[in-house]
C-alpha cells in the first residue's frame, strides 16, 4: 500500500481557493486535513477532512498505474435550521461539489491523477454534527 496519490489529493484540496474560502466564510477557520479517520465529537473537531486509504492495487495489475480507492470523510458542525430543514445536509452537498470540482481537473501532482468514479457512499447525520464519505479512484506512477 502507498499514500502517494492520497497525499497529493490532500495537498491539492488543502490549497484549493474555493474550498478554503468556503471553510473560512462558513466556519471562520480552515478545515483540518488529517490522514486517518477521527469521527468529529465536538465543535473543536470541525471542520475536518479525513483521508482514509481503503483499497490499493499494484501497477503490475493495472497497466503501469498504481490505483488507490480512498475515502475522504468530511465532518462539519451545522446547528442551523430553517423550519423543519437542517442546514447540515445542504452544506455537505455544497462541500461534495467543491471537492469533486477540485479533483476532477485530473492532475494532482506527485505523478498522481484523479481517475474518476467519484461518489458519496454514506452520510452520517447526528445533528448538529454531519459527516459525508466520498469515494474515488486515484492513480500514480
Amino acid at each position: 500500500m502507498s499514500l502517494v496519490a492520497l497525499l497529493a489529493a490532500r495537498e491539492k484540496l488543502q490549497n484549493d481557493a474555493a474550498l478554503t474560502a468556503f471553510f473560512q466564510t462558513r466556519y471562520g477557520k480552515p478545515a483540518r486535513h488529517i490522514i486517518g479517520y477521527k469521527s468529529p465529537q465536538n465543535v473543536n473537531d470541525c471542520p475536518v477532512m479525513c483521508y482514509v486509504p481503503v483499497l490499493y492495487t499494484r501497477a503490475s495489475q493495472v497497466g503501469g498505474w498504481h490505483q488507490e480507492r480512498p475515502s475522504i470523510v468530511v465532518g462539519i458542525l451545522e446547528a442551523g435550521q430553517d423550519g423543519d430543514v437542517f442546514d447540515g445536509p445542504a452544506q455537505l452537498a455544497e462541500l461534495e461539489n467543491l471537492i469533486f470540482d477540485c479533483l476532477e481537473s485530473g492532475a494532482l501532482g506527485a505523478r498522481s491523477v484523479y481517475l474518476g468514479e467519484g461518489r458519496s457512499v454514506a452520510s452520517s447525520i447526528r445533528h448538529p454534527i454531519y459527516e459525508a464519505e466520498l469515494k474515488m479512484l486515484l492513480g500514480w506512477r
